[in-house]
């Protein structure tokens, strides 16, 4: 019995350290300063496609943003003129503000040659434990799976809503209001970049659209090692990772059962645990610890 345990312990800790490492890496690259594109030598055009019902029209009113409100998404992809427009955004119905030269920096990327724009989702309303997580949860996932995997010369993930695409390539691939765009992309390999300073604000956490499907992303694996895709291979790997809640409580209890059962052994994974815990820490924004800060102090004036 005491074999098997020590086999599925040194199993475990192999499998978790080697992950640990790989998005340490990840957490560090993505504090590495961004290059800006340089400023696009043409004015190009663009349709901004927002659900009917958005405010976003009424706000920008006097800004030179084209938005177009639609009820059926696939429907009006197929519909836009490619003789009229060059780009089209795809925004989330919980978008509610948008950052500051908005368009210049997406023209800038689209200039340079970048077909595929994933931009920064920021979720405002962070008040209660359920909200701060999805916050959390999606400002993770931005460090590690966009902001780290374009430092270190990797496409970025997509998060499905909040985009910007070459409006040819989008009505090509688009065939379904459920298309795995970043599949396609993938497949093709096209390089996905992600702007972190391009924000798209939204008052709630946007629904990811993409139904995870591990059996399905397994069988592109080989395939594209054969082609050596290797970008579509590291988003097949990232895939496969539990999140950060998943992995954490994992290594907690096997940590704890280690402990009670051998406590010698288990020295090693509370090491391994301090690392977890800052390498999620390293791929927080300052903005959400400042969050958290204005908090205790707020509780705090409250309570003297």
């Amino acid at each position: 019995m005491d074999y098997f345990i020590y086999i599925a312990d040194d199993f475990f800790f192999l499998c978790i350290g080697l992950l640990l490492l790989y998005l340490f890496i990840l957490a560090v690259a993505s504090h590495f300063k961004h290059s800006n594109y340089p400023k696009a030598r043409k004015q190009y055009q663009c349709a901004i496609l927002v659900q009917d019902g958005s405010l976003l029209p009424f706000m920008y009113q006097q800004e030179a943003y084209e938005f177009i409100t639609y009820k059926d998404l696939l429907e009006a992809i197929n519909s836009l003129d490619k003789e009229r427009y060059e780009l089209v955004i795809l925004l989330s119905d919980k978008a509610s503000a948008l950052s500051p030269h908005f368009l210049e920096k997406i023209y800038n990327a689209y200039d340079a040659g970048i077909q595929a724009m994933q931009l920064h989702t920021i979720i405002n309303n962070r008040k209660g434990v359920r909200k701060r997580f999805h916050a959390l949860s999606e400002e993770i996932n931005n460090s590690l799976f966009r902001s780290g995997n374009t430092q270190i010369g990797f496409s970025s993930s997509l998060f499905g809503t909040n985009m910007a695409f070459d409006l040819e390539w989008l009505q090509k691939n688009q065939r379904t209001a459920k298309t795995n765009l970043e599949r396609k992309l993938f497949k093709q390999n096209i390089y996905i970049e992600y702007l972190p300073d391009v924000i798209v604000h939204c008052d709630s956490a946007p629904v990811y659209p993409y139904r995870r499907r591990i059996r399905k992303t397994l069988s592109y694996l080989l395939p594209s090692l054969l082609e050596g895709n290797w970008n579509f291979c590291n988003r097949i790997a990232q895939q496969l990772i539990p999140s950060p809640m998943k992995l954490c409580t994992f290594v907690s209890i096997w940590t704890l059962l280690i402990t009670g059962y051998h406590w010698t052994s288990s020295l090693k994974w509370w090491i391994l645990l301090l690392g977890l815990a800052i390498t999620y820490s390293l791929a927080i924004p300052d903005y959400l610890v400042e969050d958290k800060k204005k908090q205790k102090h707020s509780i705090w004036k409250k309570g003297h």
